[in-house]
């Protein structure tokens, strides 16, 4: 692989820019030794994967019946490389944590695998509200019919079901369906909107006389009217679930990218054209959506354009970006980068690049806006002859996997 420097003299390089569980919520969150990467709460009954990864033994099971491989590196697994993990699991029984029920008056401390057995019997818990009285869930008009005795019960369950939600509202959707043919009776819409009676019949024909007509277009105008207002109103109820539906997408996309754990697909679509684009104007550059170190951990994205000491090999650098929580965080960020260019077919053909950060650069300092202006990484990172007769793109799509991982 051929890199180059922009700054420093290294082959590293600083460049300009222009299902979380209920119990989790309650209690302290775990430290990262002890959260299980897949449901984010305290390791209940953990295990050790021969890669080297933590998880509840319900957890790992559970995926393993549908998937072959690690959910954090992407490993061969099955369940045969699983092995219990008894020393963590002492390791979590000495430590300490309050009931959740602390704020109705319980001083009780136990071990985080206790609280779920404690939480059944605490005589502060929460006092069970007749059914009448329970918070309903907000997609109750879809068919949601889960009640609850608190607000955080019910953000919980929001939280925890958002897919549960998603396919109601999906199903709602499909069934909503204006008949503007009117399959009711005649006699049946007239009653129901107050129509016109139709005249009587006299030896078999129809007397029509003027004001019979004048009524009878009355009616048909009234139906007109009560028909484009039953139109409007169903419009109205379609462009509301199309808007939670993309809400709720967008909501599933942040969650991703959040609960990563530093480990990140970006998914380049459209290549040729954008680097058409890019040779037109070497100045273009692409920038991955944001993820995250860990749940609350550090934001990077990533960055991709074409060399500008060379415009036949691309660059790839990861920039620091803005938080809401920057003020817990230890700065500069220091940690290990992996940048890998994955071949879709031949994963022996994978181009990975590993680098440590160095705290003296700029891009690794607290970003005072939201993308720090400096990047880090490679201005070389591999050739466009290589990646194109080699088949790294296919689908008109480049796929590369960010690694992040904090000392």
């Amino acid at each position: 692989m051929a890199s180059s420097s922009e700054h420093y003299g290294t082959n590293k390089s600083e460049t300009s820019l222009a299902q979380e569980s209920s119990i989790n919520d309650s209690y302290s969150v775990p430290e990262a030794r002890f959260e299980c990467p897949i449901c984010l709460a305290w390791l209940r009954d953990p295990v050790l994967t021969s890669c080297g990864h933590r998880f509840c033994r319900s957890c790992i099971y559970s995926w393993l019946e549908k998937n072959s491989a690690c959910p954090v590196d992407n490993m061969k697994l099955n369940k045969e490389d699983v092995f219990p993990d008894n020393f963590t699991r002492r390791e979590i029984s000495q430590q300490r944590t309050k009931c959740p029920n602390i704020v109705r008056g319980c001083l009780e401390e136990l071990s985080p695998l206790d609280v779920e057995a404690h939480l059944l019997v605490c005589e502060f818990r929460i006092p069970e509200l007749p059914d009448n009285e329970k918070l309903r869930c907000s997609f109750v008009d879809v068919g949601c019919d889960d009640k609850f005795e608190d607000e955080p019960e019910l953000q919980r369950h929001l939280e925890q079901h958002v897919q549960k939600h998603l396919t109601l509202l999906s199903k709602a959707y499909s069934t909503i369906s204006v008949n503007r043919n009117a399959s009711t009776s005649a006699s049946a819409i007239a009653q129901q909107a107050n129509f016109w009676d139709p005249p009587s019949k006299n030896d078999g024909q129809v007397v029509l006389r003027d004001d019979n007509l004048q009524e009878l277009l009355k009616a048909l105008y009234e139906k007109i009217v009560y028909l484009e207002q039953k139109t409007r109103e169903q419009d109205i109820i379609i462009a509301n679930m199309s808007e939670q539906i993309s809400s709720y997408n967008l909501s599933m996309t942040k969650l991703h990218q959040r609960y990563c754990n530093g480990s990140y697909l970006w998914y380049f679509n459209d290549f040729k054209n954008k680097l058409n684009a890019m040779r037109e104007n070497p100045h273009l550059m692409y920038y991955s959506p944001g993820f995250y170190t860990s749940p609350n951990g550090y934001k990077l994205c990533v960055r991709l354009n074409l060399s500008p000491k060379d415009n036949h090999y691309i660059a790839v650098l990861i920039h620091v970006m803005k938080t809401e929580h920057d003020d817990t965080l230890d700065w500069p960020f220091s940690g290990k980068l992996s940048v890998t260019l994955i071949h879709p077919a031949q994963s022996f053909r994978n181009i990975k690049e590993t680098m440590m950060t160095r705290p003296e650069l700029d891009a690794f300092k607290r970003p005072v806006q939201d993308l720090n202006p400096k990047g880090f990484g490679y201005t070389e990172f591999a050739s466009l002859e290589e990646i194109l007769d080699q088949e790294f793109v296919q689908k008109n799509q480049l796929v590369i996997k960010v690694q992040a991982q904090t000392v």
